[in-house]
């Protein structure tokens, strides 16, 4: 259950409720969004956050989920030699579904886009388990050797990866880089982390 979007769903039928009190509105027609962004909350599976695999079970060393940039959102994963960024979900395509379903219905469309973002984030997730795709890039997934970054850096919530192809700027939970540091630090070489900010103790 995502609890998030369960959330987003009381908060829906509490807004409409109020709201009937002042501008005539239909409350049934809003109960009846409300109840849908709860069922998507319910059908939705929680997040799975970090992943440690146990060692020598897998080539994974270590999953976050999610984590988010300028082009969209992913799935980080970490291997012995390489990150492979799976995309879950362009940020164009997440900004079309709030504005969408805010423009249809205000602040009670935006909070539903909410939830819609998360079903489709959701569904590519479910489609790379299926599809055995976490050490496949395919389009739209980044993928970076260790061996081939020149700098990292993680501050705050900010995972910072400097390369000669590409240089990614990922923003996670601000949960997750004191649970993330030590491995990472075992996986990526330790010249790239000289001179660099690490995790605030």
């Amino acid at each position: 259950m995502r609890t998030s979007v369960v959330l987003t769903g009381l908060v829906i039928i509490i807004i409409g409720f109020l709201i009937s009190f002042i501008i005539p509105v239909s409350i049934l027609f809003i109960t009846i969004i409300g109840l849908f962004n709860i069922i998507l909350g319910v059908i939705i599976p929680r997040a799975p956050g970090l992943i440690f695999p146990p060692e020598g079970t897998s080539p994974v060393k270590l999953i976050v989920d999610k984590a988010s940039s300028q082009s969209g959102t992913y799935e980080l994963v970490f291997t012995d030699t390489k990150m492979i960024a799976k995309k879950l979900a362009g940020r164009n395509v997440v900004l079309a579904v709030a504005v969408v379903f805010a423009v249809l219905g205000g602040l009670i469309g935006g909070l539903t886009g909410y939830s819609i973002g998360e079903l489709v984030t959701q569904r590519a997730r479910d489609r790379i388990r299926r599809e055995n795709g976490l050490l496949t890039p395919v389009q739209g997934d980044l993928e970076v050797s260790y061996e081939s970054i020149s700098q990292v850096q993680l501050i705050g919530a900010r995972l910072k990866i400097f390369s000669a192809t590409s240089q990614l700027n990922m923003l996670m939970s601000k949960k997750y880089p004191t649970a993330i540091d030590g491995k990472l630090r075992q996986l990526i070489p330790a010249r790239a982390w000289i001179g660099l900010g690490t995790v605030p103790s």
